[in-house]
């Protein structure tokens, strides 16, 4: 059985160390004892005492947007990439359609935004024109309104069939059971007709933010939401919405249809055809609990300036694609080297770090950015910092064309 071979334990344990923060004192035990916690771990999986816990919850403001995010311990995010790494993920690619881009390997958000423009491409090329329209959607608090049942039973449809031996099987319903029980939510302190309700309606992941732990009394839950942090969320959602992914590929036949996590995008030649793709994929969730955001879904020309993933784009009568970043993206970034010079002089941070930091930003965001914007935000860099960044060597070109163009003005700015 997979869950008990040490190999494959150790081999989860020293992932979850890898991704874990090094200075952090419980990753530096499990680095220092993988044996001894590979062996522990072993031995409760087989007497099958092992029971997940509920994590360490904290708030996260992103973007002016605050959320839970869940710290699992390290035992748990061990068993975590078994069950993700070692049947999930091998089971639920097999159904995915392509264009679903989120938390899979050799994808990510730059493989989206390339698939994004290949279909703004391919639609130029088949169409010749810049004339056609975009539906961009978003399902509204995505995350936290994952309903257990629904969920388990996509995940059941799959599993059944993956060809996973029985005893494999049976001890992944466990954990997997397991852990959706540190997903519910304490709902004590309302009636048993309101918690019927909001089975069917939208809840905040944060409403038990800020309550009394008194009227916390583990009394009654509510089976509804999957953390943010765990590993098994991100298999969750990334094959919940399957659904609507195979509707709009497959019946409605929309080529230019692509997915990441919880927005999703469809192109089309005429504004009828995205409406009844609209109204069809909002009766397909509905019975699934998803609720599409009316504010964010819209439908717009090709040839107009949209954002999607918190880039702007336009397609040209020409076939060129303007893209755009975020401005308030640059603008966080500032803020962000403003706060590593203030944690710098704390001696709290590195100047190593921060140049890791600032050149992994850099170099995923200039081809998006104006001269300009580049220009200013690395001169930024240099009075904060008194240093330029070190680049290395076999990222010649790229690096080249970055450095020259943060260290030469253009000659028609005032």
């Amino acid at each position: 059985m997979k869950f008990t071979y040490a190999n494959v334990i150790y081999r989860s344990m020293e992932k979850t160390i890898k991704s874990s923060d090094k200075h952090r004192r419980n990753t530096q035990l499990y680095q220092t004892n993988k044996l001894l916690y590979t062996a522990q771990l072993q031995k409760a999986i087989k007497k099958g005492t092992y029971k997940p816990e509920n994590g360490n919850k904290f708030i996260l403001n992103e973007r002016g947007k605050i959320r839970y995010v869940t710290n699992n311990t390290m035992a748990d995010k061990t068993v975590n990439h078994i069950i993700c790494d070692e049947i999930l993920t091998p089971t639920l690619q097999k159904y995915l359609i392509h264009d679903n881009g989120a938390s899979q390997k050799g994808k990510g958000v730059s493989f989206h935004r390339r698939r994004f423009e290949q279909h703004l491409r391919s639609y130029f090329r088949e169409h010749e024109t810049n004339g056609g329209y975009i539906l961009l959607g978003d399902f509204s608090g995505y995350y936290a309104n994952i309903r257990h049942d629904v969920c388990r039973r996509i995940l059941a449809h799959f599993l059944n069939r993956s060809g996973v031996n029985e005893e494999d099987l049976s001890e992944a319903w466990r954990i997997i059971t397991g852990i959706f029980e540190t997903f519910r939510v304490d709902v004590s302190r309302f009636s048993d007709e309101e918690i019927h309700k909001m089975y069917n309606m939208k809840i905040d992941a944060m409403m038990n933010h800020g309550v009394d732990a008194e009227l916390l009394t583990g009394r009654k839950f509510l089976d509804k939401g999957v953390d943010i942090g765990n590993q098994l969320s991100q298999s969750i959602g990334i094959v919940f919405p399957y659904r609507l992914d195979n509707y709009a590929k497959i019946v409605a036949g929309i080529h230019g249809y692509g997915r990441y996590t919880d927005d999703f995008y469809a192109i089309a030649e005429d504004r009828e055809t995205l409406k009844k793709l609209a109204e069809n994929l909002k009766a397909i969730a509905k019975p699934l609990g998803l609720i599409i955001n009316e504010r964010k879904t819209r439908i717009v020309k090709l040839s107009s300036f949209y954002r999607h993933l918190q880039n702007g784009y336009c397609l040209t009568d020409t076939g060129r694609i303007i893209r755009k970043i975020n401005p308030k993206s640059v603008t966080r970034e500032r803020r962000k080297l403003k706060a590593y010079k203030r944690l710098l002089d704390a001696r709290r941070i590195t100047l190593e770090e921060v140049e890791n930091i600032f050149k992994g930003w850099i170099c995923a965001n200039f081809r998006r950015m104006s001269h300009r914007q580049i220009y200013n935000i690395y001169d930024l860099y240099i009075r904060l910092f008194r240093r330029q960044p070190k680049w290395r060597k076999k990222h010649g070109t790229t690096h080249s064309r970055l450095r020259w163009l943060m260290t030469h003005k253009s000659a028609d700015w005032s």
